[in-house]
């Protein structure tokens, strides 16, 4: 399978790119599916999805020889599906009705970035050509790639496995069975957390250890697969306005963590004035307006094609559409420009 990502600030069209990428693909004949962390769910506008639905096919027309599939990134059936696919058949309805784990699930910090790499994991293995994934839109999207592998590091810690794998021991036959420090160290976490809620904990990491471990498994090998070029490519969404301080900060952090970026797509540039460049009056004055605009937009593409077209292989500029995206239409006019420019550069 190959992935695109999409990365980028809020704002500039990204999730209107990466769906109108899966529909080109789609239309190629390859059956693709677009996933989107963000929790806006600007998705289901653009691609007009039911409420309610993780995943469905949306129909195409005229009908393609492939199949495009749109999903919603919803962390908790994400979890759930990783915990009836790898836990212990024994183990998993104590897990999932455990109180710990709504906690886990729903509330705690970081669960969101977790998630969208198992997600691409378990997409992975449903037989999808491709996969393009819609990054939540923040300079700090990148986090979904750093927390999975500080996740990975966390679980192979030495204090975290003995804590994980000693509460069984530790329960049954009483605190004395540990030494004086950590008998010291567990009274006082009850008496801050109290003590019904400490040992829950305990119980919960001690019966969902081998998940998390597991799951740091397959974070570091999906990590990798991003990383590799033949499977994934990296492209940054931007607008004129923000193309220059988007490529420096993308670039310089993407290549920190050895991600290159195979594209940087500059959104919504506008066209030459549609119609007579000279007029009187007010129109005259809109149209020098726009043409002023338009003019200091090419110039700003320009430096970053002159300052970054050595470090990132595409630097493509796409027009503003007339309308909002809300629908196939209009996403087929962005696949059109997307296909035009890699023509243009080929």
């Amino acid at each position: 399978m190959k992935v695109t990502v999409y990365i980028g600030t809020g704002g500039v069209g990204k999730t209107s790119v990466a769906a109108a990428t899966a529909l080109a693909q789609a239309r190629a004949g390859i059956k693709s599916m677009v996933l989107t962390t963000d929790p806006a769910l600007r998705l289901r506008t653009a691609l007009r999805l039911n409420g309610g639905l993780l995943e469905q096919q949306v129909p195409l027309d005229p009908p393609s020889p492939a199949e495009l599939w749109a999903g919603l990134l919803d962390v908790k059936a994400t979890l759930d599906e990783a915990v009836r696919l790898y836990g212990a058949p024994k183990l998993v309805d104590r897990i999932l009705n455990h109180p710990i784990y709504a906690t886990i699930a729903n509330s705690l910090a970081g669960m969101q970035e977790l998630m969208a790499v198992e997600r691409i994991d378990q997409l992975r293995k449903r037989g999808f050509d491709n996969l393009v994934v819609d990054t939540a839109p923040s300079r700090h999207a990148l986090e979904f790639l750093d927390k999975p592998v500080f996740f990975a590091n966390l679980a192979a810690s030495h204090w975290v496995k003995l804590v994980g794998r000693s509460y069984k021991f530790v329960s049954r036959t009483g605190l004395g069975a540990l030494g004086r420090k950590t008998v010291d160290l567990y009274a006082r976490v009850e008496s801050i957390l109290g003590a019904n809620l400490v040992r829950q904990v305990l119980d919960f990491y001690s019966i969902f250890v081998s998940i998390a471990e597991g799951y740091a498994e397959r974070a570091e090998k999906t990590v990798a697969l991003l990383k590799d070029p033949a499977v994934t490519e990296f492209r940054v969404v931007t607008t004129p306005q923000k193309a220059m301080r988007d490529a420096r900060y993308f670039t310089d952090a993407m290549e920190a963590r050895n991600f290159p970026i195979g594209a940087l797509l500059i959104n919504r540039a506008w066209q030459p004035v549609p119609g007579p460049e000279s007029a009187d009056g007010l129109a005259g004055r809109l149209v020098d307006w726009y043409s002023a605009v338009r003019e200091a937009q090419y110039g700003e593409i320009e430096r970053v094609r002159r300052e970054y077209g050595g470090r990132v292989r595409r630097i493509a500029a796409l027009p503003e559409l007339d309308r909002d995206v809300d629908g196939l239409e209009a996403l087929e006019r962005i696949a059109e420009n997307l296909a035009l420019d890699r023509a243009a550069q080929s």
